[in-house]
């Protein structure tokens, strides 16, 4: 399962990195604390995201799944930058989007490993950090491992 694991994570970066390219924005992975410690010490806007689960439902090849991704602003008095950027999340994951796994970790992209499913998508309420705030973007799916 830890390649599988690698590949469902790695998939996940690779569409967010290319959203933030597209938008001219780092993307953050919020279990990187050093990466996450700097981001919360300046003034630039960002996409983030957190890792929370991949299990086995109910047994292998079968897995359930869940991630937050959303968006960090500063000084956005009126929430408009940040659900912007939510609004072009939501774009890249939609409810019922089916998207192929690989594993991106290496110089060179794997083989499909997998497929993921996007059940449910929802926003969740704001967080704020001083004079930032960030929102995110719960997703949850299914997916199978290539047998």
């Amino acid at each position: 399962m830890s390649d599988f694991t690698v590949a469902f994570k790695s998939t996940i970066d690779k569409l967010g990195y290319d959203l933030g390219q597209s938008l001219s924005l780092d993307f953050i992975d919020l279990d990187d604390l050093v990466v996450t410690g700097d981001l919360f010490k300046s003034n630039k806007n960002a996409l983030v995201w957190e890792f929370l689960t991949l299990d086995e439902m109910p047994t292998d090849p079968l897995y359930a799944f869940s991630f937050r991704i959303g968006a960090r602003t500063v000084r956005d008095a009126s929430n408009y930058n940040i659900l912007k950027m939510v609004d072009s999340v939501k774009k890249v994951f939609p409810s019922g989007q089916t998207t192929p796994i690989r594993d991106y970790s290496g110089a060179v992209v794997g083989a499909t490993v997998g497929t993921m499913y996007i059940t449910d998508v929802g926003v969740d309420p704001q967080m704020f950090d001083k004079d930032s705030g960030i929102r995110m973007i719960l997703v949850n799916g299914r997916c199978v491992r290539n047998a």
